[in-house]
Formats: C-alpha cells, sequence, structure tokens
C-alpha cells in the first residue's frame, strides 16, 4: 500500500531542483537571445565609429532593442530580422537614424602644466590613443581627457589627431585644433625656432583632405631685442637678430638691396619675435644707410641702444664727414658707442722752392774818418747861406712816412630780437640800436601787458642793421604775442616766426587776422612754416537724452562737424540738434576721429554726456541693457585714436527701463547672449552651424515670435585673432549674422522684421588681449530698434 506522506516530501526537493534549473536556464537562454538579436539586427543595420551601438534588453522572450543604424532603411530591416529570429516573440523598441557631427571638431590645448584634450573622438580607441600621444609629447604635464563619442569623424582623423599633437610641445600656450578637415595652430610659440616650425608644419599637414586656416599664432616676445648687420671683406653682409613680422622682414632685405653701392651678399639669419623697440625699422633704416657708407664694420640695435663700429669710408675727408653726420644725429637712439676708424690724414703739401736769386756785388768796406777831421755842425747862418745857394757836402733831409690808413667800417648786425610770454607775464632779450629804442620797446610792452616785464635781456648794439624798420616790427610782434595765453615770437634778420597757444576761438580769430589778412610792416615776413598758433585745451562737449542732441565746443573744419551731423541725422534724434560748435583748425591729431567714437557711443546710451579736452575722452550715461554698458566703457577706450585718453563711467538705469514687450524680447535677448557668447567655430573663416550656435538661434526662435512687430537687428562680433595677418573680420562677422538670419527665416520669422550689421572688432564686450576676450567678443546679439 502506498505511503503518500512519504512521496510528498520527495516532491519538495524536485520542486526547488526544478525551479532552480528553470532560473539558470531562463538566464542563459535570455543572454542567448540578446547576442543574436544584436548580431541579427547589427547585420543589416551596419555599425560606424561614433554610432550609439545596437544594444538588447531581453524579457523572457520579449527583446527591446536600442540604438543607431546607418541609415533608416537599415533600421526597419533590423527590427524584421529580429523578430524573425527564433525564440523572439516580440521586437519592441527600435533603431534611429545615426546623424552625423558637424561641425566634428576636436582640439588640445596647453595652458601651464596641463593638456587639455577637447572634442569628438569616432571611438574609445582613437581617445585612448590621443591621451598617449599627448602624454608622449609633453611628459610630466597632466593631460586632462574631456573628449566625447560621436559619429562623423573624417578620414584620416586619428592619423591627423596624432600628428597634430606633435606640434603641441612648440606652444607655450595655445592650442592645435580641427574642425571637420580644417585645421589650425594657435598661440604662442616656444621659441623663435618654434615659431618657424610650425609655420611649416601648417603645410606640412594640409595634405590627404585637411586644410589649414587662419589663425592666431604669434612667435615669442624677447627681451632684449636684438639686431645686427655685419659688412665684411668681399660685400657680404651677415643680418641677425629678430624681425616683429614677415612684412618687417621683407622690407629689412629689400633695403639692404637697394643701400649698398655694389652688389652684395647678403647671408639672412633673422628670426621672427615680438618685443621690437618703437620706431625699430626707422633704426634698421639708417643702421643700413650708415653701414653701406663703411667699407667693412658692424650696425646694431640692442633694445632701444644703437651702435656703429668699423672702417669708414678710404677717403679721409668723406671719413671725417661721416663722423660729423653720426654726431649730428645722435639722439633718443644713442650711437656712444660708435667707433669709427678713418685713414691718416694726408701730409701737408711741401712748401714751394723758390728759384735761387744772384750773388750781390762785393761792397767795399766803410772807412771812417778820425773824429777830429769830421767839421763841427754849420751854425744857423752858414745853414742859410747854404740855402741860398752855397755848396754843401751834408747829406739831405728823409722823407715824411705816409699817413695811416682810415679806420675800417664796424660790421654790420643782423637784427636778433624775441619776446615770451607765460601767465600774462613777458620775458624779452635781443638787441636793440639806442637806450631810446630800448625805453620805447619797454613803454610799449608794458602797455600790452599789464602784468610787467619779469625780465629784460636787451643789449645796446649801435651797428644794429636798419632794415626792416625795428620799431614797427616789434611793435606787431608785441601785438600778435598779446593774443596769445602762451608762446613767442621773434626777429632773426627780416624773418618773423610766431608759436604757442592762444585761449579761445575770439583770439585765434585776431590772431588769424593779423599774420594772414593784415599786411606785415615792409620789409618783413613770415619765416616759412609758420602758422596761426593752436587753440588749447581744444574741446568739444556733446549731451544727448530723449528730447535731443546739443553740441558745443570746438571742431577742426566743416567736414568734421557734417559726419558728425550725419551720425545724428541717421539716429531716432534726427531733426533734434542743437550745434552750437566752433569751426577752429589746429585740433589736435585724432580728435575728428575721437569725436566719432564718442558721438557713435552716445547714440547707444538712453541719455548721456561726453566732452573732449585736448588728448581725454570723457563719457558718461546711462543704460537699461547690460550688454550696452560692457561694451561702450570697453570700446571708449579701446577704439580711440593713438594718443588718446578715455574716462568712461556707465551706470545702469533703475528707473525708466519699460518692462513690457519689446523691452521683454530684448532683456531675453540679452540674456541669451550673456549665456551663449560664442558662437561659431574658432579661427574658421567658414559659417557652418555647431550644436551650440544651432540651439541658440532655436531659443531666439522663440523668443521673436513674442514680438512679430518689432524690427531686430543681428549685430555680428569678432575677436582679434587673425586681424594682424590681414583676416577680414567685417565679413566674417556680417556672415556670421546673415547665416543667424536665415536659420530664423527658415524656421518662420518674417524676413522684414530682420535687419544685419557685422561689426568686426569694434565694439568689443572686453578689451581686446585679455584672457576672456577671445570667447566673449565673438558673438552675435540681437538689438530691438526703439
Amino acid at each position: 500500500m502506498a505511503q503518500a506522506g512519504r512521496w510528498l516530501w520527495g516532491l519538495v526537493p524536485l520542486t526547488l531542483l526544478w525551479g532552480a534549473g528553470n532560473i539558470f536556464l531562463d538566464d542563459a537562454i535570455e543572454s542567448d537571445v540578446g547576442r543574436r538579436a544584436v548580431a541579427a539586427a547589427t547585420s543589416v543595420a551596419g555599425e560606424a565609429p561614433g554610432a550609439r551601438p545596437v544594444v538588447a534588453l531581453v524579457e523572457g522572450r520579449d527583446v527591446i532593442i536600442s540604438g543607431e543604424a546607418l541609415s533608416a532603411d537599415g533600421a526597419a530591416k533590423a527590427i524584421a530580422q529580429l523578430r524573425s529570429e527564433f525564440g523572439v516573440r516580440r521586437a519592441l523598441g527600435g533603431l534611429s537614424q545615426v546623424v552625423a557631427q558637424r561641425p566634428y571638431s576636436w582640439s588640445a590645448s596647453r595652458a601651464g602644466n596641463t593638456v587639455t584634450l577637447n572634442g569628438f573622438v569616432p571611438d574609445m580607441a582613437t581617445a585612448m590613443a590621443n591621451v598617449a600621444a599627448a602624454g608622449t609629447a609633453l611628459p610630466g604635464l597632466r593631460v586632462e581627457d574631456r573628449q566625447s563619442l560621436a559619429f562623423g569623424a573624417p578620414a584620416g582623423f586619428q592619423q591627423m589627431t596624432t600628428a597634430i599633437l606633435t606640434e603641441l610641445p612648440k606652444l607655450s600656450a595655445g592650442k592645435v585644433a580641427l574642425d571637420d578637415t580644417r585645421f589650425c595652430i594657435e598661440g604662442t610659440a616656444q621659441t623663435p625656432d618654434g615659431f618657424l616650425a610650425l609655420q611649416a608644419s601648417a603645410a606640412r599637414l594640409a595634405q590627404g583632405g585637411f586644410q589649414a586656416v587662419p589663425c592666431g599664432l604669434e612667435p615669442p616676445v624677447v627681451t632684449p631685442y636684438r639686431w645686427s648687420a655685419e659688412r665684411t671683406a668681399g660685400d657680404i653682409v651677415n643680418v641677425t637678430g629678430f624681425y616683429p613680422s614677415s612684412e618687417a622682414r621683407q622690407q629689412i632685405l629689400t633695403l639692404l638691396q637697394r643701400s649698398f653701392p655694389t652688389p652684395i651678399r647678403i647671408d639672412d639669419a633673422m628670426k621672427p619675435a615680438l618685443g621690437a623697440p618703437s620706431a625699430f625699422l626707422a633704426k634698421v633704416t639708417r643702421a643700413i644707410g650708415e653701414l653701406a657708407r663703411l667699407s667693412q664694420g658692424k650696425a646694431e640695435l640692442t633694445g632701444d641702444v644703437y651702435a656703429l663700429s668699423g672702417d669708414g669710408p678710404r677717403n679721409y675727408e668723406a671719413c671725417q664727414a661721416l663722423r660729423l653726420q653720426i654726431a649730428q644725429l645722435d639722439g633718443p637712439d644713442s650711437v656712444a658707442r660708435a667707433t669709427i676708424i678713418c685713414p691718416p690724414a694726408p701730409p701737408p703739401p711741401p712748401a714751394p722752392i723758390l728759384p735761387a736769386l744772384p750773388p750781390l756785388p762785393e761792397v767795399p768796406p766803410l772807412v771812417l774818418p778820425p773824429a777830429s777831421a769830421i767839421p763841427a755842425p754849420a751854425s744857423p747862418a752858414s745853414q742859410g747861406a747854404q740855402s741860398d745857394g752855397s755848396q754843401s757836402t751834408a747829406a739831405t733831409a728823409e722823407p715824411a712816412p705816409p699817413p695811416p690808413p682810415p679806420p675800417k667800417p664796424a660790421p654790420v648786425v643782423p637784427q636778433q630780437w624775441n619776446a615770451k610770454v607765460a601767465n600774462g607775464q613777458l620775458a624779452m632779450s635781443g638787441l636793440v640800436r639806442d637806450e631810446a629804442t630800448r625805453s620805447s620797446l619797454l613803454e610799449q610792452a608794458r602797455r600790452l601787458f599789464p602784468a610787467g616785464v619779469t625780465a629784460d635781456g636787451l643789449t645796446l648794439e649801435p651797428n644794429l642793421r636798419s632794415g626792416p624798420d625795428f620799431g614797427a616790427s616789434t611793435s606787431f610782434a608785441l601785438e600778435a604775442l598779446a593774443k596769445l595765453k602762451s608762446g613767442s615770437v621773434s626777429l632773426a634778420d627780416k624773418e618773423f616766426a610766431l608759436s604757442g597757444d592762444v585761449a579761445d576761438a575770439g583770439a585765434w580769430r585776431e590772431l588769424d587776422a593779423l599774420l594772414h589778412q593784415r599786411p606785415l610792416p615792409a620789409g618783413l615776413a613770415l619765416r616759412a612754416g609758420t602758422s596761426s598758433p593752436v587753440l588749447r585745451p581744444y574741446d568739444l562737449s556733446l549731451s544727448v537724452d530723449k528730447s535731443g542732441v546739443s553740441l558745443g565746443g570746438h571742431l577742426p573744419d566743416t567736414q568734421t562737424r557734417d559726419a558728425l551731423l550725419a551720425l545724428f541725422e541717421a539716429s531716432p534724434l534726427a531733426g533734434k540738434v542743437s550745434d552750437g560748435t566752433v569751426i577752429v583748425p589746429g585740433a589736435p591729431a585724432g580728435f575728428a576721429a575721437a569725436a566719432r567714437m564718442a558721438v557713435t557711443n552716445l547714440l547707444r546710451l538712453d541719455m548721456g554726456s561726453a566732452s573732449i579736452v585736448d588728448d581725454l575722452v570723457t563719457l558718461r550715461g546711462l543704460t537699461c541693457r547690460e550688454l550696452i554698458k560692457s561694451e561702450v566703457e570697453t570700446s571708449a577706450g579701446s577704439g580711440l585714436p593713438p594718443g588718446f585718453r578715455s574716462d568712461a563711467v556707465i551706470g545702469l538705469r533703475q528707473t525708466g527701463c519699460v518692462v513690457d514687450p519689446p523691452a521683454t524680447c530684448q532683456n531675453d535677448l540679452d540674456a541669451l547672449t550673456r549665456r551663449n557668447t560664442v558662437l561659431f567655430g574658432q579661427g574658421v573663416s567658414v559659417v557652418n552651424l555647431d550644436a551650440t550656435t544651432e540651439r541658440v538661434i532655436g531659443e531666439a526662435f522663440t523668443i521673436l515670435k513674442q514680438c512679430p512687430a518689432s524690427r531686430i537687428t543681428i549685430e555680428g562680433h569678432t575677436n582679434r585673432d587673425g586681424e594682424w595677418r590681414g583676416f577680414d573680420n567685417f565679413d566674417l562677422s556680417e556672415r556670421r549674422a546673415l547665416r543667424v538670419r536665415d536659420e530664423l527665416v527658415r524656421r518662420g520669422i518674417d524676413p522684414a522684421q530682420l535687419a544685419v550689421k557685422g561689426f568686426g572688432t569694434e565694439r568689443p564686450l572686453v578689451p581686446h588681449g585679455t584672457p576672456d576676450s577671445r570667447a566673449m567678443n565673438r558673438r552675435v546679439q540681437f538689438t530691438v530698434t526703439k
């Protein structure tokens, strides 16, 4: 009889064994199904470096597939193939078509002790190879890997990244970068030789489908900055040292070929470097010109010091003339160490040999009689008798000496007189004919200069030349001097000269009329080159608010005035200009350009004022936009002509800023620009869209849809990379802005609503050359028309 209790207990381990088997068997089955699913999908979907791999998640006999296929057709076929696989009940999910990353950007930058790898790579093997190559190129530096996987690497990508990484040690700071099939090397070279090697590498690497594009590569700064040229026997010139640019090097070589009287051979060992002293080419030009006059020698520059040594011309007089010329040219670029060896002076000519004189005839010796035989002197009576005709043996009387020559007339002394005025006080010196003339001159000076004569250096000279009329000439000179705030006048023979500053426009007009509209005293002429004195301080004032524009002060010519008024007429303030300026020539060089810059910045503010006093531009104002505040403060200083200084302080308005549209759109667009200043690839002349730019355009589109009635100006801006090599940043900035406009129109913005303007480097957010300038100044921003 069966015992059910006993065999029931035997079912327990059998059940446990069956369950455990099912668990482990299910895992094996799911793993097998997953492997076969991935293989089946991959076989028809295809694989590519950078694409997301095919991944299968198996639940029982259900398979969920994900990943990327090379084509939409491949993705569909992969699902169909998966559903036909043995063991697969349902195929869920799907594959998406892979999209190539454009631009496919990658870079390696060096800063301090760190090398940073950025951008996209097709696979982990390439990423690790780049890390290894960077470590090999710069041993001891930390390598920071920020590379990410992406599909779309150009052919030869890994070989190019490996090759370009070998150039990184030649940079003291900078980066090597790829952008699709374009590449560039930017930064500062370690050495002059490294700079030349990097230039050669750019040409060598530009093959295999890759193209070098202009980039900001610079030679190192060298101190002290040296340059020399040595002329040796055989008309060979050895040139060593540094040159600041390839253009400067070519100018030096051309100058060497043209300056020497006979053909020479030039051995050029110059190398590129920055840090050249001021007026470098002018000093080199002088050095070459003087070296060409030596038979052999050396001219060299060390910083600001110029030295010359060698053998002078073989002609003694020519050599001495060269020495004198160099001494006369000596100035700030000292040639105190100049050593010119001249040939010895020629011996003086021998004295002429006179012809021999004939011998003199012999004269018999004179025999005097004894004293007793000499007759006594005749008495007066006897002398009278002799004079009456009696014979006498006495000698005749000696003739009278000739009269002395008449005295030579004293030489005529040309007129020499000058006077200076400062703070209303006068000082005179020079020559006057007599005391009466001196007294009359002092009396006139006291009448014209109430502060008095502080120094009387007049000297009496009775032989002073009579013409031109001294009294009329000095009276005219003092009248002109009285119109100056400070300055001097002088008479030198028949010439009159004047220089100095006038206090106001009225004094300038009076003085100009005196010098150029009234006849000068008879016989007197203005010294060549003498012009009317200048007005100092030379000033201009401007103020702008919503009610209009006010101008006052001085402008150098009507062209400058018309140009400024045209800027106002092209703005919303057209017809609201009050012009009180006066035309007075003699403004400091660059004054007109500084005035245009001040007006341009004022028109960007809600309200403000500007003044230009000689070389100082002062700008004050308010704006509702923080971007405008940064731009105006920066451009007010960096955009001025050479020699001008800036004092710009712009505040943000606390009241009066509208918060309703279109101001809301402006605020949102400015915030978008601040978050995303960098648009488009660095150092690239094309304007392909990258991921960041596309995202920014999408956000701008959303904002602009809220302001359909507003007119928007899309502004393109660049940094200065490439500008010194002739890169057209204005064109690039406009093409970038146009690309943004075209994308917005394509998405649905009315093209009549959008205008485009490229500013190049004119409106930087931060000063060019600062660490943040490359990122902050390369941007596209939007301005809503008020």
